[in-house]
């Protein structure tokens, strides 16, 4: 088995310019990678659940490594597994070294229930109009899925380019060589449901501004 590694990348040095601008998190991150340092790894895991449950993508790496390496916390290969994928999505390289270590310990039935887990997740994101979780469902259907579904992918990249996401365009397209013609028409149906349900709020929002000035023009 290769060796874990831990991602201890900081978002903003103390003494950067750009200092005035560290959030909260940004603390809050950094504050957990020096207690990892000082071995205090209860109140790390503490911190980082957190930030991790608030789709924190570095922070889920931090906190599967410690799950899978059961420090300051009982190891548990198939929570570590959930949120080193969930980094993997959000394109944190580590995350997908430690996926690939996880996915060859746990038993198949436990590797395709993570799987479902976090496809549940991404979806519930979608629900609440979580507009960065567009291109990771792609992703998702390329990269976590049993076998690489081009279908779902393409649904998923199409309704991301229509919002002006970058890169979706080109994997949209790159992903539509791999489908037939019936496929793709099919598909883009689905996708164009799935993005106006994505934005009937904002749509329900405008028309409502626009009944309330058509209604001041006319009083």
């Amino acid at each position: 088995m290769k060796n874990f590694f831990f991602f201890l990348v900081l978002v903003v040095h103390p003494f950067s310019p750009l200092f005035s601008e560290v959030t909260n998190s940004d603390r809050l991150f950094k504050t957990a990678t020096d207690f990892v340092k000082e071995k205090k790894y209860s109140e790390a895991v503490s911190i980082f659940e957190q930030l991790a449950r608030n789709n924190e993508h570095d922070a889920q790496y931090n906190l599967a490594f410690l799950i899978s390496t059961g420090k300051g916390i009982t190891k548990n290969y198939e929570e570590a597994l959930f949120w080193s994928f969930l980094s993997m999505l959000g394109k944190i390289e580590k995350g997908e070294d430690l996926s690939e270590e996880l996915s060859d310990i746990v038993p198949e039935k436990v590797l395709k229930d993570v799987r479902e887990q976090v496809l549940a997740h991404l979806i519930s994101r979608f629900e609440k109009k979580d507009v960065d979780v567009l291109m990771q469902l792609g992703d998702y259907y390329l990269r976590i899925s049993e076998e690489k579904d081009f279908e779902n992918a393409y649904l998923w990249f199409n309704v991301a380019s229509a919002l002006g996401i970058d890169n979706a365009s080109a994997k949209r397209d790159k992903v539509e060589k791999e489908l037939e013609p019936d496929t793709i028409i099919k598909t883009q149906l689905v996708s164009r449901d799935k993005h106006e349900e994505f934005i009937a709020d904002d749509m329900r929002v405008d028309e409502k501004t626009k009944q309330n000035t058509e209604n001041e023009y006319e009083s």
